[in-house]
Protein backbone atom coordinates (compact mmCIF):
# COMPACT_ATOMS: atom_id res chain seq x y z
CA UNK A 1 0.00 0.00 0.00
CA UNK A 2 1.34 3.42 -1.10
CA UNK A 3 0.49 6.27 0.81
CA UNK A 4 0.36 9.84 -0.63
CA UNK A 5 1.71 13.16 0.82
CA UNK A 6 -1.79 13.83 2.68
CA UNK A 7 -2.26 10.14 4.10
CA UNK A 8 1.26 10.16 5.06
CA UNK A 9 0.56 12.94 7.50
CA UNK A 10 -2.70 11.19 8.77
CA UNK A 11 -0.63 8.19 9.52
CA UNK A 12 2.23 10.30 11.68
CA UNK A 13 -0.79 11.63 13.13
CA UNK A 14 -2.15 8.65 14.43
CA UNK A 15 0.56 6.53 14.88
CA UNK A 16 1.23 7.65 18.71
CA UNK A 17 -2.45 6.68 19.35
CA UNK A 18 -4.59 2.79 18.50
CA UNK A 19 -4.07 1.73 15.13
CA UNK A 20 -6.08 2.96 12.64
CA UNK A 21 -10.07 1.14 12.43
CA UNK A 22 -10.50 -1.17 10.32
CA UNK A 23 -14.31 -1.99 9.35
CA UNK A 24 -14.90 -5.55 9.35
CA UNK A 25 -15.01 -7.83 5.96
CA UNK A 26 -18.65 -8.79 7.16
CA UNK A 27 -19.86 -5.19 7.11
CA UNK A 28 -18.24 -4.66 3.81
CA UNK A 29 -20.54 -7.88 2.51
CA UNK A 30 -23.35 -6.31 3.93
CA UNK A 31 -22.70 -3.37 1.78
CA UNK A 32 -22.21 -5.10 -1.39
CA UNK A 33 -24.83 -8.21 -1.24
CA UNK A 34 -27.32 -7.46 1.53
CA UNK A 35 -27.31 -8.52 5.25
CA UNK A 36 -24.39 -11.02 6.51
CA UNK A 37 -25.75 -13.47 9.02
CA UNK A 38 -24.76 -12.37 12.88
CA UNK A 39 -22.05 -15.21 13.59
CA UNK A 40 -22.77 -17.67 16.54
CA UNK A 41 -20.95 -16.69 19.67
CA UNK A 42 -17.29 -18.67 19.39
CA UNK A 43 -17.79 -19.09 15.64
CA UNK A 44 -15.17 -16.44 14.68
CA UNK A 45 -11.07 -17.29 15.48
CA UNK A 46 -9.84 -14.45 14.35
CA UNK A 47 -6.04 -14.31 14.53
CA UNK A 48 -4.10 -14.18 16.30
CA UNK A 49 -5.19 -16.52 18.64
CA UNK A 50 -2.80 -17.20 21.19
CA UNK A 51 0.66 -16.87 22.01
CA UNK A 52 2.28 -20.33 21.68
CA UNK A 53 3.86 -22.63 24.12
CA UNK A 54 2.54 -20.50 26.97
CA UNK A 55 0.53 -17.40 28.10
CA UNK A 56 1.46 -13.74 27.28
CA UNK A 57 2.86 -12.88 30.55
CA UNK A 58 5.84 -15.54 29.87
CA UNK A 59 6.92 -13.40 26.87
CA UNK A 60 6.05 -9.80 27.97
CA UNK A 61 8.44 -10.73 30.90
CA UNK A 62 11.18 -11.52 28.22
CA UNK A 63 10.74 -8.50 26.31
CA UNK A 64 11.00 -6.99 30.13
CA UNK A 65 14.41 -7.99 30.38
CA UNK A 66 15.90 -7.52 27.17
CA UNK A 67 14.66 -4.04 27.44
CA UNK A 68 16.65 -3.95 31.06
CA UNK A 69 19.80 -4.43 29.00
CA UNK A 70 19.11 -2.42 25.96
CA UNK A 71 18.46 0.49 28.79
CA UNK A 72 18.02 3.01 25.41
CA UNK A 73 17.68 3.40 22.37
CA UNK A 74 15.15 1.34 20.04
CA UNK A 75 15.26 -1.92 18.31
CA UNK A 76 13.29 -3.98 15.53
CA UNK A 77 12.93 -7.60 15.72
CA UNK A 78 10.84 -8.89 12.53
CA UNK A 79 8.91 -11.97 11.66
CA UNK A 80 9.14 -14.37 8.92
CA UNK A 81 7.94 -13.21 5.61
CA UNK A 82 5.71 -16.11 5.73
CA UNK A 83 4.73 -18.70 8.20
CA UNK A 84 3.08 -21.79 7.08
CA UNK A 85 4.58 -24.56 10.37
CA UNK A 86 2.81 -27.49 8.65
CA UNK A 87 4.73 -27.06 5.13
CA UNK A 88 8.44 -26.40 6.79
CA UNK A 89 8.54 -22.36 6.82
CA UNK A 90 9.09 -21.43 10.51
CA UNK A 91 8.72 -18.26 12.48
CA UNK A 92 11.72 -16.22 12.95
CA UNK A 93 13.09 -17.53 16.27
CA UNK A 94 14.10 -14.44 17.73
CA UNK A 95 10.18 -13.06 17.19
CA UNK A 96 8.76 -16.47 17.96
CA UNK A 97 10.98 -16.29 21.77
CA UNK A 98 10.07 -13.10 22.45
CA UNK A 99 6.16 -12.42 21.16
CA UNK A 100 4.66 -15.95 21.11
CA UNK A 101 3.11 -15.30 17.91
CA UNK A 102 4.36 -18.22 15.71
CA UNK A 103 2.11 -17.71 12.94
CA UNK A 104 2.22 -14.02 12.12
CA UNK A 105 4.09 -13.14 9.47
CA UNK A 106 5.70 -10.02 7.68
CA UNK A 107 5.23 -9.11 11.40
CA UNK A 108 7.57 -6.75 13.50
CA UNK A 109 8.97 -6.39 17.22
CA UNK A 110 9.45 -2.42 18.59
CA UNK A 111 11.11 -1.96 21.40
CA UNK A 112 12.08 0.93 23.26
CA UNK A 113 12.85 1.03 26.96
CA UNK A 114 12.62 4.76 27.26
CA UNK A 115 9.69 5.78 25.86
CA UNK A 116 6.09 5.89 27.35
CA UNK A 117 4.99 3.41 25.17
CA UNK A 118 7.80 0.78 25.30
CA UNK A 119 6.82 -1.99 23.02
CA UNK A 120 4.44 -2.27 20.03
CA UNK A 121 3.68 -4.99 17.99
CA UNK A 122 2.86 -4.37 14.22
CA UNK A 123 0.90 -6.72 12.09
CA UNK A 124 0.67 -7.01 8.86
CA UNK A 125 -2.25 -5.43 6.73
CA UNK A 126 -5.52 -7.37 6.44
CA UNK A 127 -5.62 -9.21 3.15
CA UNK A 128 -9.57 -10.55 3.14
CA UNK A 129 -9.31 -12.61 -0.32
CA UNK A 130 -5.60 -14.59 1.76
CA UNK A 131 -7.55 -15.09 4.82
CA UNK A 132 -10.61 -17.19 3.25
CA UNK A 133 -7.04 -19.61 2.72
CA UNK A 134 -5.23 -19.01 6.23
CA UNK A 135 -7.72 -17.72 8.39
CA UNK A 136 -9.47 -14.59 9.25
CA UNK A 137 -7.74 -11.92 11.27
CA UNK A 138 -8.75 -9.16 13.28
CA UNK A 139 -9.72 -5.66 12.93
CA UNK A 140 -7.59 -3.13 14.53
CA UNK A 141 -8.01 -1.56 17.49
CA UNK A 142 -8.74 -4.50 19.42
CA UNK A 143 -8.50 -5.17 22.92
CA UNK A 144 -9.03 -8.43 22.94
CA UNK A 145 -5.86 -8.80 19.77
CA UNK A 146 -4.21 -6.66 23.18
CA UNK A 147 -5.34 -9.08 25.71
CA UNK A 148 -4.06 -12.38 23.60
CA UNK A 149 -0.70 -11.15 22.44
CA UNK A 150 0.28 -9.15 25.70
CA UNK A 151 0.78 -5.71 23.66
CA UNK A 152 -0.89 -2.90 25.23
CA UNK A 153 0.04 -1.20 21.76
CA UNK A 154 -1.43 -2.91 18.61
CA UNK A 155 -0.76 -0.99 14.67
CA UNK A 156 -0.46 -2.60 11.26
CA UNK A 157 2.85 -2.18 9.81
CA UNK A 158 2.37 0.28 6.70
CA UNK A 159 2.52 3.17 9.79
CA UNK A 160 5.96 1.27 11.23
CA UNK A 161 8.07 2.93 9.12
CA UNK A 162 7.21 6.79 10.44
CA UNK A 163 6.72 5.19 13.92
CA UNK A 164 10.22 3.75 14.17
CA UNK A 165 11.96 7.04 12.46
CA UNK A 166 10.29 8.98 15.21
CA UNK A 167 11.51 7.15 17.79
CA UNK A 168 15.00 6.85 16.03
CA UNK A 169 15.26 10.40 16.30
CA UNK A 170 15.04 10.89 19.81
CA UNK A 171 15.96 8.51 21.11
CA UNK A 172 19.24 8.27 19.00
CA UNK A 173 20.25 4.94 18.47
CA UNK A 174 19.09 1.60 16.92
CA UNK A 175 19.95 -1.25 18.62
CA UNK A 176 20.85 -4.14 16.01
CA UNK A 177 20.67 -8.11 17.58
CA UNK A 178 21.88 -9.49 14.61
CA UNK A 179 22.73 -11.56 12.43
CA UNK A 180 25.92 -10.42 11.20
CA UNK A 181 26.55 -11.91 7.93
CA UNK A 182 29.52 -11.89 5.47
CA UNK A 183 29.86 -9.27 2.39
CA UNK A 184 28.91 -11.94 -0.07
CA UNK A 185 25.58 -12.23 1.51
CA UNK A 186 22.53 -10.60 1.28
CA UNK A 187 21.86 -7.64 3.85
CA UNK A 188 19.59 -8.53 6.87
CA UNK A 189 16.38 -6.81 6.31
CA UNK A 190 16.02 -5.31 9.59
CA UNK A 191 19.59 -3.64 8.80
CA UNK A 192 18.21 -2.37 5.74
CA UNK A 193 16.10 -1.03 7.72
CA UNK A 194 18.00 0.81 10.44
CA UNK A 195 20.73 2.33 7.48
CA UNK A 196 17.82 3.61 5.78
CA UNK A 197 16.39 5.30 8.88
CA UNK A 198 19.61 6.51 9.89
CA UNK A 199 19.76 8.23 6.55
CA UNK A 200 16.25 9.78 7.38
CA UNK A 201 16.10 10.39 11.27
CA UNK A 202 18.99 13.04 12.11
CA UNK A 203 21.30 12.28 14.52
CA UNK A 204 20.19 8.65 14.94
CA UNK A 205 23.22 5.85 14.60
CA UNK A 206 23.19 2.10 14.53
CA UNK A 207 24.99 0.89 18.04
CA UNK A 208 26.10 -3.06 18.34
CA UNK A 209 23.96 -5.15 20.76
CA UNK A 210 24.71 -8.86 18.92
CA UNK A 211 25.20 -11.14 20.98
CA UNK A 212 22.55 -8.99 23.86
CA UNK A 213 19.44 -11.10 22.86
CA UNK A 214 21.46 -14.53 21.47
CA UNK A 215 22.86 -14.86 25.59
CA UNK A 216 18.92 -14.49 26.35
CA UNK A 217 18.15 -17.44 24.40
CA UNK A 218 20.79 -20.05 24.55
CA UNK A 219 20.20 -19.99 28.86
CA UNK A 220 16.95 -21.72 28.92
CA UNK A 221 14.48 -21.54 31.55
CA UNK A 222 13.11 -24.07 33.49
CA UNK A 223 10.02 -24.04 31.46
CA UNK A 224 12.38 -24.75 28.34
CA UNK A 225 14.16 -27.42 29.49
CA UNK A 226 10.71 -29.75 30.05
CA UNK A 227 9.80 -28.95 26.71
CA UNK A 228 13.37 -30.00 25.18
CA UNK A 229 13.29 -32.81 27.76
CA UNK A 230 9.89 -33.72 26.15
CA UNK A 231 11.73 -33.32 22.57
CA UNK A 232 14.48 -34.98 23.74
CA UNK A 233 11.88 -38.41 24.81
CA UNK A 234 10.37 -38.57 21.50
CA UNK A 235 13.16 -38.49 19.59
CA UNK A 236 14.52 -41.91 21.41
CA UNK A 237 11.42 -43.56 21.18
CA UNK A 238 11.91 -42.93 17.10
CA UNK A 239 15.38 -43.99 17.05
CA UNK A 240 14.83 -46.74 19.09
CA UNK A 241 12.03 -48.17 16.74
CA UNK A 242 14.49 -47.78 13.57
CA UNK A 243 17.33 -49.46 15.22
CA UNK A 244 14.71 -52.39 15.83
CA UNK A 245 12.98 -52.73 12.90
CA UNK A 246 16.48 -52.02 10.34
CA UNK A 247 17.24 -55.19 7.96
CA UNK A 248 19.44 -55.68 5.23
CA UNK A 249 17.34 -55.21 1.80
CA UNK A 250 15.22 -52.30 3.27
CA UNK A 251 15.52 -48.90 1.41
CA UNK A 252 16.96 -46.00 3.53
CA UNK A 253 13.27 -43.96 2.71
CA UNK A 254 11.90 -47.36 4.27
CA UNK A 255 13.83 -46.86 7.71
CA UNK A 256 12.83 -43.15 7.37
CA UNK A 257 9.38 -43.63 7.30
CA UNK A 258 9.16 -45.68 10.51
CA UNK A 259 11.23 -43.72 12.36
CA UNK A 260 9.32 -40.91 11.21
CA UNK A 261 5.73 -42.25 12.43
CA UNK A 262 7.27 -43.68 15.38
CA UNK A 263 7.91 -39.74 16.64
CA UNK A 264 4.14 -39.04 15.11
CA UNK A 265 2.81 -42.29 17.58
CA UNK A 266 4.77 -40.34 20.53
CA UNK A 267 3.48 -36.86 20.24
CA UNK A 268 6.25 -35.52 18.17
CA UNK A 269 4.15 -33.81 15.19
CA UNK A 270 6.91 -31.79 13.79
CA UNK A 271 10.61 -32.81 12.60
CA UNK A 272 12.81 -30.59 14.58
CA UNK A 273 14.37 -30.72 10.58
CA UNK A 274 15.03 -33.06 7.50
CA UNK A 275 16.36 -36.40 9.23
CA UNK A 276 19.74 -37.41 7.50
CA UNK A 277 19.60 -41.46 7.31
CA UNK A 278 22.45 -42.97 5.37
CA UNK A 279 23.59 -46.84 4.97
CA UNK A 280 27.52 -47.38 4.25
CA UNK A 281 29.02 -44.65 1.82
CA UNK A 282 25.93 -42.62 2.40
CA UNK A 283 26.83 -42.13 6.33
CA UNK A 284 30.15 -40.15 5.45
CA UNK A 285 28.09 -37.44 3.78
CA UNK A 286 26.99 -34.73 6.33
CA UNK A 287 23.99 -33.36 4.65
CA UNK A 288 23.11 -36.82 3.06
CA UNK A 289 20.55 -35.33 1.02
CA UNK A 290 19.22 -38.99 -1.02
CA UNK A 291 16.92 -41.94 0.81
CA UNK A 292 16.19 -44.39 -1.95
CA UNK A 293 19.94 -46.35 -1.33
CA UNK A 294 19.26 -50.39 -0.44
CA UNK A 295 20.75 -51.21 2.69
CA UNK A 296 23.34 -53.83 2.78
CA UNK A 297 24.30 -56.59 4.91
CA UNK A 298 27.07 -55.79 6.50
CA UNK A 299 26.82 -52.16 6.44
CA UNK A 300 26.38 -49.38 8.83
CA UNK A 301 23.40 -47.05 8.78
CA UNK A 302 23.77 -43.42 10.37
CA UNK A 303 20.42 -41.56 11.36
CA UNK A 304 20.59 -37.95 12.71
CA UNK A 305 17.13 -37.16 13.46
CA UNK A 306 14.89 -35.79 15.85
CA UNK A 307 11.32 -34.29 16.51
CA UNK A 308 10.20 -30.89 17.74
CA UNK A 309 7.59 -30.45 20.78
CA UNK A 310 5.86 -27.06 21.14
CA UNK A 311 8.67 -25.36 19.22
CA UNK A 312 12.02 -26.65 20.97
CA UNK A 313 13.83 -29.10 18.88
CA UNK A 314 16.02 -32.32 19.71
CA UNK A 315 19.30 -33.15 17.94
CA UNK A 316 20.31 -37.01 18.10
CA UNK A 317 22.73 -39.12 16.22
CA UNK A 318 22.85 -42.69 16.36
CA UNK A 319 25.44 -45.52 14.09
CA UNK A 320 24.67 -48.86 14.45
CA UNK A 321 24.98 -52.30 12.29
CA UNK A 322 22.57 -52.96 9.69
CA UNK A 323 22.72 -56.48 10.46
CA UNK A 324 22.44 -56.36 13.97
CA UNK A 325 26.18 -57.17 14.65
CA UNK A 326 29.87 -54.65 14.33
CA UNK A 327 32.88 -56.30 12.16
CA UNK A 328 35.86 -56.08 14.24
CA UNK A 329 36.99 -52.92 12.62
CA UNK A 330 33.45 -50.96 12.76
CA UNK A 331 33.57 -51.74 16.28
CA UNK A 332 37.27 -50.82 16.53
CA UNK A 333 36.50 -47.26 15.13
CA UNK A 334 33.13 -46.14 16.58
CA UNK A 335 35.06 -47.08 20.28
CA UNK A 336 37.15 -44.08 19.33
CA UNK A 337 33.66 -42.20 18.61
CA UNK A 338 32.36 -42.86 21.73
CA UNK A 339 35.49 -42.30 23.51
CA UNK A 340 35.91 -39.15 22.04
CA UNK A 341 32.58 -37.97 23.16
CA UNK A 342 32.93 -39.07 26.56
CA UNK A 343 35.80 -37.25 27.01
CA UNK A 344 34.30 -33.96 26.02
CA UNK A 345 31.17 -35.11 27.84
CA UNK A 346 33.25 -34.87 31.51
CA UNK A 347 34.51 -31.68 30.37
CA UNK A 348 31.10 -30.02 30.53
CA UNK A 349 30.47 -27.78 33.44
CA UNK A 350 30.10 -23.83 33.82
CA UNK A 351 32.71 -21.57 32.48
CA UNK A 352 34.39 -24.46 29.99
CA UNK A 353 35.24 -23.33 26.16
CA UNK A 354 33.83 -24.78 23.09
CA UNK A 355 37.56 -24.74 21.99
CA UNK A 356 37.92 -26.75 25.12
CA UNK A 357 35.54 -29.28 24.51
CA UNK A 358 36.41 -29.22 20.33
CA UNK A 359 40.51 -30.15 21.63
CA UNK A 360 39.56 -32.55 24.15
CA UNK A 361 37.53 -34.85 21.43
CA UNK A 362 39.80 -34.09 18.46
CA UNK A 363 42.82 -35.02 20.52
CA UNK A 364 41.29 -38.65 21.34
CA UNK A 365 40.50 -39.06 17.60
CA UNK A 366 43.84 -37.91 16.35
CA UNK A 367 45.82 -40.04 18.84
CA UNK A 368 43.76 -42.50 17.41
CA UNK A 369 45.21 -42.30 13.69
CA UNK A 370 42.12 -40.39 12.40
CA UNK A 371 42.48 -36.59 12.71
CA UNK A 372 41.58 -36.47 8.96
CA UNK A 373 38.88 -37.85 8.94
CA UNK A 374 36.87 -35.36 11.51
CA UNK A 375 36.07 -32.59 9.44
CA UNK A 376 33.49 -30.70 11.60
CA UNK A 377 33.13 -29.12 14.91
CA UNK A 378 31.91 -30.87 18.08
CA UNK A 379 28.63 -29.18 18.60
CA UNK A 380 26.12 -26.16 19.13
CA UNK A 381 23.41 -24.76 20.45
CA UNK A 382 19.89 -26.12 20.48
CA UNK A 383 16.66 -24.88 21.15
CA UNK A 384 14.06 -23.04 19.38
CA UNK A 385 16.19 -24.12 16.42
CA UNK A 386 18.25 -27.05 15.73
CA UNK A 387 20.87 -24.97 15.88
CA UNK A 388 20.31 -22.76 18.05
CA UNK A 389 21.45 -18.98 19.14
CA UNK A 390 24.66 -18.46 21.53
CA UNK A 391 27.78 -16.89 21.42
CA UNK A 392 30.68 -19.29 20.68
CA UNK A 393 33.42 -17.16 21.98
CA UNK A 394 31.89 -17.36 25.40
CA UNK A 395 32.42 -20.13 28.18
CA UNK A 396 29.15 -21.96 28.93
CA UNK A 397 26.80 -21.44 31.06
CA UNK A 398 24.28 -23.18 33.48
CA UNK A 399 21.20 -24.30 31.63
CA UNK A 400 22.62 -24.02 28.12
CA UNK A 401 21.51 -27.10 25.90
CA UNK A 402 24.26 -28.10 23.45
CA UNK A 403 25.19 -30.91 21.09
CA UNK A 404 28.32 -33.34 21.61
CA UNK A 405 28.96 -34.92 18.12
CA UNK A 406 32.23 -36.57 17.31
CA UNK A 407 32.01 -38.09 14.01
CA UNK A 408 34.83 -40.09 11.27
CA UNK A 409 34.34 -40.39 8.46
CA UNK A 410 36.19 -42.72 5.60
CA UNK A 411 34.65 -42.40 2.70
CA UNK A 412 37.31 -45.17 1.12
CA UNK A 413 36.01 -47.53 3.46
CA UNK A 414 32.42 -47.02 2.94
CA UNK A 415 31.98 -46.01 6.40
CA UNK A 416 30.70 -42.91 8.36
CA UNK A 417 30.47 -43.12 12.10
CA UNK A 418 28.88 -40.04 14.57
CA UNK A 419 27.20 -40.25 17.65
CA UNK A 420 25.66 -37.16 19.03
CA UNK A 421 23.35 -36.49 22.21
CA UNK A 422 21.26 -33.84 23.99
CA UNK A 423 23.33 -32.21 26.66
CA UNK A 424 22.45 -29.74 29.23
CA UNK A 425 24.74 -27.60 31.58
CA UNK A 426 23.89 -28.22 35.07
CA UNK A 427 25.83 -26.81 37.97
CA UNK A 428 28.34 -28.84 38.39
CA UNK A 429 28.56 -31.20 35.05
CA UNK A 430 26.19 -32.16 32.66
CA UNK A 431 22.86 -33.80 32.29
CA UNK A 432 22.04 -35.99 28.50
CA UNK A 433 18.14 -35.68 27.68
CA UNK A 434 19.27 -38.39 25.13
CA UNK A 435 20.68 -40.79 27.68
CA UNK A 436 18.04 -43.26 27.48
CA UNK A 437 19.37 -44.57 24.07
CA UNK A 438 22.14 -46.85 24.11
CA UNK A 439 25.50 -45.76 22.77
CA UNK A 440 27.73 -48.73 23.68
CA UNK A 441 28.22 -51.17 20.94
CA UNK A 442 27.33 -54.08 23.04
CA UNK A 443 24.34 -52.83 24.52
CA UNK A 444 23.51 -51.46 20.63
CA UNK A 445 23.89 -55.53 19.45
CA UNK A 446 21.35 -56.38 22.28
CA UNK A 447 18.88 -54.13 21.27
CA UNK A 448 19.01 -55.79 17.55
CA UNK A 449 18.73 -59.18 18.47
CA UNK A 450 15.68 -60.47 17.04
CA UNK A 451 13.33 -63.16 18.88
CA UNK A 452 14.52 -66.81 18.28
CA UNK A 453 12.03 -68.51 16.06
Amino acid sequence: MKFSSGLMVMALVFAAGPAESEAPAQAKAARATGPVPEPAAGDLRELPLSTEPWGADVFHERRRRLMSQMKGGVALVLSANRTDNIGGLRQDADFLYLTGLAEESEAALLLAPQEPQPEVLFLAPLNPERERWIGFRAALPNRAVELRTGFAKVQRTNVMGAVFADIARRQKEMQFFGPVVGYDAPMPKVLEIYTKTKERAVGSKIQDAVGMLARMRSIKEPRELEKMARASEITVDGHLEAIRRVKPGMREWELKQILEDAFRKADGRQLAYEPILGAGPDGCLLHYPGGDRVIQDGELVLIDAAAEFDHYASDVTRTFPANGKFTAEQRRIYDVVLRAQRAALKKVRPGVTWDELQETASKVIADAGYYNYFIHRLGHFVGLEVHDAGVYAEPLRENMVITLEPGIYIPEKRLGIRIEDVVVVTKDGAKVLSDRLPREPDQIEKLMEKPKS
